[in-house]
């Protein structure tokens, strides 16, 4: 690794002292209850479950790396970390980190959740698939060594939150472990109750919390089956804040938010894409780029942009990565062409031959099925849009809307989708190699299963640049080969808008969670 390297690493590495001092030093007035209104359904509390994981992961569970405002990242529970050659890693776990139950947290605990969640969640195996092992020599130091080069290692170490090796040790399977002990972690706050008949969660605040007890004494989240039930509550004050992972609050909604006085908006860049069109790549017809370009013709994103966005949203570019992305670069907008769609698929041989509308090959209707998550907010909406635009051209799009758990089966793992309609997260466009690659990589999660070895290389430049300026120009690479290919069509781009009330002041702002994450804890307080 390059001297120059070396020292970044250890900048950020010393930030973790300065951001603890920081969160110390902001500490006011303390808030008795924060209300978090939410439309994700948290089914139990067990890591398996991906809205209460969403939740850990803001409250209960810390992590060895975090992120800051800024982005860069700090140390959670490693207080440091080093490597020569990018290969290498080792990290040194900060004395006074504590689980809720009284016992320290150990390296040994770090090795024993890289082991347990490789083998039992299969959502990891692709985040980590270059780590060959995990050594903890003594209880506060952890030895990662990786089969290659891999300077983005932090930012997959995100998502890893550390478990309890007593907690967890002789749990075969984790879907059925979903008592208390479950949700014991190290935190700034701990699990109280579940209450599924209320759809509410509690969180106390954990004194033994090695950063100090966070400002908030309590956090309860109340689910609510549909946003409109939600922002009524909220309207009335019967919340504090709306809040789903990832997304910001529908336009639409904001006209009447905005005539109450007692209601803050706040706007966010959103790095990530709201909704978008995953081709997968290995099948027919979408192995064809210029199917997938007669698709990508066929839609109406400045519709699509009034109807989902309002004044908050605009016109995707073709290389996927939005504005509100660090590496983006200028790539063509996406074009609304009808005519020109059914002049590429009458090319590939896709004609109407018995007059019913839509377009046959050897005798076979042109069918798209998009597999779509139901959990996520607009998304069955937006797919009569999109019938309407394909059924113009000639194709005949079906829906098969699917919960989160069968989409995740589905599209994570048996990558049996022909196209499917989602979201990329904020996080998930900083996975693997940055800039959505995650989404696309056949040796990540692979939506969109990609092996094209030109892709490859790029992405590999990604996940071996160690200087800034290399991984820029890999990153510009990459999302002209996203326009190119078009893998994947973004259906329109947008800022994250935050209601919350005025009457509290002292909100951060997480590049991973928004406003919902330990530097708000320490900071929120009432006016």
């Amino acid at each position: 690794m390059r001297k120059k390297e070396i020292l970044i690493i250890s900048l950020l590495a010393s930030l973790a002292f300065s951001q603890c001092a920081d969160v110390r030093a902001e500490k006011p007035y303390p808030v008795k209850k924060l209300e978090v209104g939410t439309t994700m359904s948290v089914k139990s509390i067990g890591i398996s479950d991906y809205y209460f994981g969403v939740m850990r992961g803001m409250l209960t569970h810390s992590g060895l790396v975090a992120l800051a405002e800024n982005g860069e990242f700090y140390g959670d529970l490693a207080e440091s970390w080093k490597t020569d050659d990018g290969k290498t890693w080792t990290f040194y776990i900060r004395k006074g980190a504590s689980w809720h139950d009284g016992r320290p947290v150990l390296a040994s605990d770090v090795r024993f959740s890289f082991e347990y969640l490789l083998e039992k969640v299969p959502v990891y195996k692709s985040h980590f698939a270059v780590v060959e092992t995990v050594e903890a020599p003594d209880d506060r130091t952890v030895i990662i060594k990786l089969s290659e080069p891999y300077a983005r290692l932090p930012v997959n170490l995100l998502v890893l939150r550390i478990i309890p090796r007593h907690c967890f040790e002789n749990v075969d399977s984790p879907e059925t472990f979903t008592g208390p002990q479950a949700a014991v972690g190290s935190g700034p706050y701990v699990f109280d109750y579940f209450d599924p008949s209320s759809g509410q969660i509690g969180f106390k605040a954990f004194p033994g919390y090695f950063r100090g007890a966070p400002n908030i004494e309590t956090i309860v989240f109340r689910s609510f089956r549909n946003p409109d039930v939600m922002y009524m509550a909220f309207r009335k004050g019967e919340i504090d804040i709306p809040y789903f992972y990832a997304s910001g609050t529908p336009p639409f909604q904001v006209p009447l938010l905005l005539r109450d006085p007692e209601i803050a908006i706040h706007q966010m860049d959103n790095p990530g894409v709201p909704n978008a069109i995953f081709f997968n790549t290995r099948q027919t017809p979408m192995d064809r780029k210029e199917f997938r370009r007669a698709i990508s013709l066929a839609i109406d994103y400045e519709e699509i942009v009034r109807f989902f966005a309002g004044g908050y949203g605009s016109v995707p570019n073709s290389g996927f990565v939005p504005r509100g992305n660090p590496e983006f670069v200028e790539t063509a907008p996406l074009a609304h062409d009808p005519a020109k769609a059914s002049e590429i698929l009458d090319g590939l041989g896709y004609v109407d031959s018995d007059k019913d509308g839509y377009r046959e090959s050897d005798g076979k209707r042109l069918e798209v099925e998009l597999v779509a998550r139901t959990d996520v907010s607009g998304s069955l909406r937006l797919t009569e849009l999109l019938k309407e635009y394909f059924a113009k051209v000639g194709v005949m799009l079906t829906l098969r809307p699917v919960d989160l758990a069968l989409f995740a089966t589905i599209c994570d793992h048996e990558r049996s989708h022909r196209a499917l309609l989602s979201r990329a997260t904020p996080w998930g466009m900083r996975m693997w190699a940055g800039c959505g690659t995650g989404y696309f990589d056949s040796r990540n999660i692979g939506w969109s299963a990609l092996d094209d070895k030109r892709f490859s290389a790029i992405v590999d430049r990604m996940n071996t640049a160690l200087d800034r300026e290399e991984y820029l120009r890999a990153a510009a690479d990459v999302q002209r080969y996203y326009a190119e290919e078009l893998p994947a069509v973004p259906l329109y781009w947008d800022v994250l808008i935050q209601p919350c009330r005025k009457r509290f002041t002292g909100w951060k702002v997480s590049p991973m969670y928004g406003f919902l994450w330990e530097r708000t804890w320490f900071s929120l307080r009432e006016k």
